[in-house]
Protein backbone atom coordinates (compact mmCIF):
# COMPACT_ATOMS: atom_id res chain seq x y z
CA UNK A 1 0.00 0.00 0.00
CA UNK A 2 1.24 3.79 -0.96
CA UNK A 3 0.83 4.63 2.49
CA UNK A 4 0.90 8.60 1.71
CA UNK A 5 -1.45 8.17 -1.62
CA UNK A 6 -3.85 6.37 0.80
CA UNK A 7 -3.77 9.38 3.71
CA UNK A 8 -4.56 12.15 0.66
CA UNK A 9 -7.04 9.70 -0.46
CA UNK A 10 -8.61 9.54 3.10
CA UNK A 11 -7.89 13.63 3.65
CA UNK A 12 -10.31 14.25 0.32
CA UNK A 13 -12.96 11.16 1.44
CA UNK A 14 -12.97 12.96 5.24
CA UNK A 15 -13.47 16.72 3.00
CA UNK A 16 -16.15 15.63 0.83
CA UNK A 17 -17.84 13.28 3.07
CA UNK A 18 -18.68 10.61 0.33
CA UNK A 19 -16.40 8.19 -0.76
CA UNK A 20 -18.16 8.10 -4.41
CA UNK A 21 -17.19 12.10 -4.61
CA UNK A 22 -13.93 11.29 -3.49
CA UNK A 23 -13.69 8.62 -6.51
CA UNK A 24 -14.72 11.38 -8.98
CA UNK A 25 -12.14 13.75 -7.65
CA UNK A 26 -9.54 11.73 -8.37
CA UNK A 27 -10.44 9.99 -10.89
CA UNK A 28 -10.87 6.24 -8.64
CA UNK A 29 -13.38 3.93 -8.75
CA UNK A 30 -15.42 3.99 -5.53
CA UNK A 31 -14.27 0.59 -4.54
CA UNK A 32 -10.29 1.44 -5.11
CA UNK A 33 -11.00 4.70 -2.76
CA UNK A 34 -13.02 2.12 -0.05
CA UNK A 35 -9.55 -0.05 -0.04
CA UNK A 36 -7.09 2.58 0.03
CA UNK A 37 -8.85 4.08 2.99
CA UNK A 38 -9.10 0.44 4.57
CA UNK A 39 -5.39 -0.58 4.35
CA UNK A 40 -4.63 2.60 5.54
CA UNK A 41 -7.15 1.58 9.00
CA UNK A 42 -5.90 -2.07 8.82
CA UNK A 43 -2.40 -0.18 8.97
CA UNK A 44 -2.99 2.36 12.05
CA UNK A 45 -4.89 -0.41 13.93
CA UNK A 46 -7.85 2.18 13.97
CA UNK A 47 -11.43 2.90 12.36
CA UNK A 48 -10.96 6.05 10.91
CA UNK A 49 -14.40 6.39 9.45
CA UNK A 50 -17.96 5.67 11.03
CA UNK A 51 -19.77 4.22 7.36
CA UNK A 52 -23.66 3.95 7.23
CA UNK A 53 -25.88 3.58 4.40
CA UNK A 54 -26.90 7.49 4.51
CA UNK A 55 -23.09 9.27 5.52
CA UNK A 56 -19.84 8.88 6.80
CA UNK A 57 -18.38 10.59 10.19
CA UNK A 58 -15.21 10.52 10.94
CA UNK A 59 -14.55 8.53 14.43
CA UNK A 60 -11.90 10.23 17.19
CA UNK A 61 -9.01 8.85 15.41
CA UNK A 62 -10.55 9.74 12.33
CA UNK A 63 -10.28 13.53 13.45
CA UNK A 64 -6.26 13.24 15.08
CA UNK A 65 -5.20 11.87 11.69
CA UNK A 66 -6.94 14.29 9.61
CA UNK A 67 -5.65 17.43 11.21
CA UNK A 68 -2.17 15.48 11.26
CA UNK A 69 -2.44 13.99 7.91
CA UNK A 70 -3.61 17.72 6.53
CA UNK A 71 -0.60 19.01 7.83
CA UNK A 72 1.93 16.87 6.22
CA UNK A 73 0.30 17.04 2.83
CA UNK A 74 0.95 20.71 2.92
CA UNK A 75 4.58 20.58 4.17
CA UNK A 76 4.92 18.25 1.28
CA UNK A 77 2.93 20.30 -0.86
CA UNK A 78 5.42 23.65 0.47
CA UNK A 79 8.46 21.50 -0.10
CA UNK A 80 7.79 20.66 -3.77
CA UNK A 81 6.89 23.97 -4.25
CA UNK A 82 10.26 25.55 -3.13
CA UNK A 83 11.59 23.65 -5.43
CA UNK A 84 9.51 23.97 -8.46
CA UNK A 85 10.78 27.51 -7.52
CA UNK A 86 13.72 27.22 -8.48
CA UNK A 87 11.91 27.75 -12.30
CA UNK A 88 10.35 30.77 -13.05
CA UNK A 89 7.51 28.64 -14.78
CA UNK A 90 3.94 27.69 -12.30
CA UNK A 91 2.99 23.81 -13.59
CA UNK A 92 0.10 22.50 -12.07
CA UNK A 93 -3.76 22.88 -12.06
CA UNK A 94 -5.57 26.73 -10.35
CA UNK A 95 -9.09 26.29 -9.61
CA UNK A 96 -10.33 29.90 -8.61
CA UNK A 97 -14.02 30.93 -8.01
CA UNK A 98 -15.43 34.59 -8.29
CA UNK A 99 -18.68 36.68 -8.69
CA UNK A 100 -20.67 36.25 -11.88
CA UNK A 101 -20.53 40.07 -12.34
CA UNK A 102 -17.14 41.52 -11.53
CA UNK A 103 -15.74 38.58 -12.44
CA UNK A 104 -16.93 37.80 -15.67
CA UNK A 105 -15.86 41.83 -16.31
CA UNK A 106 -12.60 42.53 -15.22
CA UNK A 107 -11.30 39.48 -13.52
CA UNK A 108 -11.64 36.74 -16.26
CA UNK A 109 -9.73 38.35 -18.42
CA UNK A 110 -6.71 39.28 -16.07
CA UNK A 111 -7.11 35.34 -15.14
CA UNK A 112 -7.10 34.24 -18.67
CA UNK A 113 -3.93 36.51 -19.53
CA UNK A 114 -2.31 34.82 -16.48
CA UNK A 115 -2.87 31.59 -17.52
CA UNK A 116 -1.34 32.86 -21.15
CA UNK A 117 1.98 33.99 -19.53
CA UNK A 118 2.26 30.49 -17.63
CA UNK A 119 0.90 28.05 -20.23
CA UNK A 120 2.20 25.40 -17.91
CA UNK A 121 -1.16 25.92 -15.52
CA UNK A 122 -4.08 24.36 -16.03
CA UNK A 123 -6.90 27.15 -15.06
CA UNK A 124 -10.90 26.39 -14.09
CA UNK A 125 -12.99 29.51 -13.53
CA UNK A 126 -16.10 29.43 -11.87
CA UNK A 127 -18.58 32.44 -12.32
CA UNK A 128 -20.77 32.23 -9.27
CA UNK A 129 -22.54 34.20 -6.41
CA UNK A 130 -23.16 31.82 -4.27
CA UNK A 131 -20.22 31.03 -1.71
CA UNK A 132 -18.53 27.93 -2.74
CA UNK A 133 -17.36 25.45 0.36
CA UNK A 134 -13.31 25.68 -0.15
CA UNK A 135 -12.53 22.91 0.74
CA UNK A 136 -15.60 20.74 -0.07
CA UNK A 137 -15.23 22.09 -3.98
CA UNK A 138 -11.50 22.07 -4.28
CA UNK A 139 -11.24 25.20 -4.93
CA UNK A 140 -7.64 27.25 -4.93
CA UNK A 141 -8.42 30.35 -4.01
CA UNK A 142 -11.57 32.66 -4.14
CA UNK A 143 -12.64 35.89 -4.90
CA UNK A 144 -15.39 37.11 -2.84
CA UNK A 145 -17.36 40.80 -2.29
CA UNK A 146 -18.98 41.43 1.01
CA UNK A 147 -18.21 41.30 4.72
CA UNK A 148 -15.98 38.88 6.36
CA UNK A 149 -16.40 37.49 9.81
CA UNK A 150 -14.09 36.01 11.98
CA UNK A 151 -14.35 31.40 11.17
CA UNK A 152 -12.25 29.36 10.20
CA UNK A 153 -11.23 30.32 5.97
CA UNK A 154 -8.18 32.70 5.26
CA UNK A 155 -9.02 36.00 3.67
CA UNK A 156 -6.68 38.61 1.94
CA UNK A 157 -8.33 42.11 1.59
CA UNK A 158 -7.39 43.43 -2.30
CA UNK A 159 -9.60 46.46 -2.44
CA UNK A 160 -13.24 48.01 -1.77
CA UNK A 161 -15.99 49.02 -4.86
CA UNK A 162 -18.04 51.71 -4.55
CA UNK A 163 -22.09 50.91 -5.15
CA UNK A 164 -24.14 53.77 -6.18
CA UNK A 165 -27.98 54.02 -6.75
CA UNK A 166 -29.20 54.42 -10.03
CA UNK A 167 -32.05 54.44 -12.45
CA UNK A 168 -32.92 54.44 -15.85
CA UNK A 169 -33.92 58.23 -17.59
CA UNK A 170 -37.02 56.74 -18.66
CA UNK A 171 -38.04 55.49 -15.00
CA UNK A 172 -36.79 59.17 -14.12
CA UNK A 173 -39.16 60.50 -16.14
CA UNK A 174 -41.80 58.59 -15.59
CA UNK A 175 -41.93 58.45 -11.85
CA UNK A 176 -39.11 60.93 -10.72
CA UNK A 177 -35.86 60.93 -8.94
CA UNK A 178 -35.95 59.56 -5.05
CA UNK A 179 -34.59 62.97 -3.13
CA UNK A 180 -34.24 61.66 -0.02
CA UNK A 181 -33.59 57.92 1.32
CA UNK A 182 -37.66 57.83 3.17
CA UNK A 183 -39.16 58.65 -0.82
CA UNK A 184 -37.45 55.00 -1.30
CA UNK A 185 -40.17 53.23 -0.16
CA UNK A 186 -42.45 54.61 -3.20
CA UNK A 187 -40.25 53.42 -5.90
CA UNK A 188 -39.79 50.03 -7.26
CA UNK A 189 -36.69 48.87 -6.15
CA UNK A 190 -34.15 46.09 -8.38
CA UNK A 191 -32.26 43.94 -5.88
CA UNK A 192 -30.38 40.66 -5.49
CA UNK A 193 -32.29 37.38 -4.91
CA UNK A 194 -30.24 36.69 -2.25
CA UNK A 195 -30.40 40.07 -0.05
CA UNK A 196 -30.29 39.10 3.55
CA UNK A 197 -32.32 42.31 4.79
CA UNK A 198 -35.51 41.81 3.95
CA UNK A 199 -37.36 45.17 2.49
CA UNK A 200 -34.69 47.09 4.23
CA UNK A 201 -31.40 48.84 3.15
CA UNK A 202 -28.60 50.54 4.95
CA UNK A 203 -27.17 53.75 3.23
CA UNK A 204 -24.46 56.00 3.82
CA UNK A 205 -25.20 59.73 3.61
CA UNK A 206 -23.97 63.43 4.79
CA UNK A 207 -24.91 62.84 8.38
CA UNK A 208 -23.40 58.45 8.29
CA UNK A 209 -25.77 55.24 8.33
CA UNK A 210 -29.54 55.35 7.24
CA UNK A 211 -31.56 52.52 7.34
CA UNK A 212 -34.89 52.61 5.17
CA UNK A 213 -37.68 50.88 3.69
CA UNK A 214 -37.74 49.73 0.08
CA UNK A 215 -40.28 48.04 -1.92
CA UNK A 216 -38.79 45.48 -4.12
CA UNK A 217 -40.52 45.10 -6.86
CA UNK A 218 -37.69 42.91 -9.15
CA UNK A 219 -34.94 40.11 -7.95
CA UNK A 220 -32.59 38.32 -9.58
CA UNK A 221 -29.83 36.50 -8.81
CA UNK A 222 -27.15 37.60 -11.34
CA UNK A 223 -25.24 41.40 -11.59
CA UNK A 224 -26.04 41.62 -15.27
CA UNK A 225 -29.47 40.84 -15.62
CA UNK A 226 -29.79 43.05 -12.91
CA UNK A 227 -28.06 46.01 -14.62
CA UNK A 228 -30.06 45.00 -17.43
CA UNK A 229 -33.13 45.64 -15.22
CA UNK A 230 -32.52 49.18 -14.13
CA UNK A 231 -31.22 49.99 -17.84
CA UNK A 232 -35.11 48.75 -19.08
CA UNK A 233 -36.68 51.28 -16.46
CA UNK A 234 -38.09 48.89 -13.90
CA UNK A 235 -37.19 50.82 -10.90
CA UNK A 236 -34.37 52.35 -8.98
CA UNK A 237 -31.27 50.24 -7.78
CA UNK A 238 -28.00 49.77 -5.99
CA UNK A 239 -24.74 48.82 -8.42
CA UNK A 240 -21.12 48.06 -8.56
CA UNK A 241 -19.65 51.42 -9.92
CA UNK A 242 -17.12 49.08 -12.05
CA UNK A 243 -20.22 47.51 -13.75
CA UNK A 244 -21.93 50.11 -14.98
CA UNK A 245 -19.51 53.05 -15.84
CA UNK A 246 -20.29 52.88 -19.53
CA UNK A 247 -24.10 52.96 -19.12
CA UNK A 248 -23.55 56.18 -17.17
CA UNK A 249 -20.95 57.97 -19.53
CA UNK A 250 -23.57 56.77 -22.44
CA UNK A 251 -26.60 58.24 -20.41
CA UNK A 252 -28.50 54.54 -20.12
CA UNK A 253 -28.67 54.85 -16.38
CA UNK A 254 -28.57 58.20 -14.16
CA UNK A 255 -27.16 58.19 -10.21
CA UNK A 256 -29.62 59.09 -8.12
CA UNK A 257 -29.29 60.37 -4.52
CA UNK A 258 -26.21 61.21 -5.04
CA UNK A 259 -25.32 62.48 -1.59
CA UNK A 260 -26.38 58.85 -0.38
CA UNK A 261 -24.08 55.75 -1.39
CA UNK A 262 -24.15 52.00 -0.48
CA UNK A 263 -21.21 51.15 1.77
CA UNK A 264 -18.07 50.26 -0.30
CA UNK A 265 -18.25 46.23 -0.62
CA UNK A 266 -14.78 45.22 0.36
CA UNK A 267 -13.06 42.93 -2.45
CA UNK A 268 -10.91 39.77 -1.05
CA UNK A 269 -8.95 36.98 -1.95
CA UNK A 270 -10.12 33.80 0.23
CA UNK A 271 -8.22 30.36 0.66
CA UNK A 272 -9.01 27.74 3.28
CA UNK A 273 -7.46 27.49 6.56
CA UNK A 274 -4.51 25.62 5.70
CA UNK A 275 -0.79 27.29 6.46
CA UNK A 276 0.58 27.02 3.16
CA UNK A 277 -0.68 29.09 -0.30
CA UNK A 278 1.01 27.57 -3.08
CA UNK A 279 3.35 30.21 -5.35
CA UNK A 280 0.66 29.74 -8.33
CA UNK A 281 -1.97 31.11 -6.13
CA UNK A 282 -0.03 33.81 -4.88
CA UNK A 283 1.04 34.90 -7.73
CA UNK A 284 -2.34 35.06 -9.58
CA UNK A 285 -3.64 36.96 -6.82
CA UNK A 286 -0.35 39.72 -7.49
CA UNK A 287 -1.33 39.79 -11.05
CA UNK A 288 -4.50 40.49 -10.09
CA UNK A 289 -3.58 43.23 -7.86
CA UNK A 290 -2.03 45.02 -10.66
CA UNK A 291 -4.73 44.55 -12.81
CA UNK A 292 -7.51 45.66 -10.93
CA UNK A 293 -5.47 48.58 -10.35
CA UNK A 294 -6.85 50.22 -13.73
CA UNK A 295 -10.65 49.58 -12.37
CA UNK A 296 -12.51 52.54 -12.12
CA UNK A 297 -15.25 52.66 -9.15
CA UNK A 298 -12.55 50.38 -7.43
CA UNK A 299 -9.89 51.69 -5.06
CA UNK A 300 -7.33 49.15 -4.23
CA UNK A 301 -6.14 48.67 -0.39
CA UNK A 302 -3.50 51.18 0.70
CA UNK A 303 -0.39 48.55 0.80
CA UNK A 304 -0.92 48.15 -2.64
CA UNK A 305 -1.59 51.59 -4.39
CA UNK A 306 2.02 52.44 -2.82
CA UNK A 307 2.66 49.51 -5.12
CA UNK A 308 4.24 46.78 -2.37
CA UNK A 309 3.43 43.77 -3.81
CA UNK A 310 4.30 41.65 -0.27
CA UNK A 311 2.00 38.81 0.62
CA UNK A 312 -0.55 40.78 3.18
CA UNK A 313 -0.71 39.54 6.12
CA UNK A 314 -3.62 36.72 6.31
CA UNK A 315 -6.14 36.33 8.95
CA UNK A 316 -9.19 33.79 9.63
CA UNK A 317 -12.41 34.78 8.27
CA UNK A 318 -15.51 33.66 7.28
CA UNK A 319 -17.47 34.48 3.73
CA UNK A 320 -21.10 33.80 4.90
CA UNK A 321 -21.82 37.34 4.94
CA UNK A 322 -22.15 39.13 1.83
CA UNK A 323 -22.55 43.10 0.89
CA UNK A 324 -26.77 43.22 0.99
CA UNK A 325 -29.22 44.27 -2.01
CA UNK A 326 -26.64 45.31 -4.39
CA UNK A 327 -26.11 44.40 -7.83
Amino acid sequence: MDRFAAMATFVRVAELGSLSAAARELGLTQPAVSQQVAGLERHLRTRLLNRSTRKLTLTASGETYLARARQILDEVAEVEDDLLSLSSELKGSLRVQAPSGIGQRYLAPLIMDFQCQHPGLTVELILDDQVADLIEEDVDVALRLGTLSSASLVARKLGSVSRILVASPGYVAAHGSPATPDELVRHNHVRFSWASAGEHLTLIGPRGPVTVDVRSSFRANNSFVLVEALRRGLGVGGVQLPLVQDLLKFGELVRVMDDYAYPPMDLHAVYSSRRFVPRKVRALVDHLIAGLAQVPGLELSPRFTQGDREQDAHFVASDKVRGIGCV
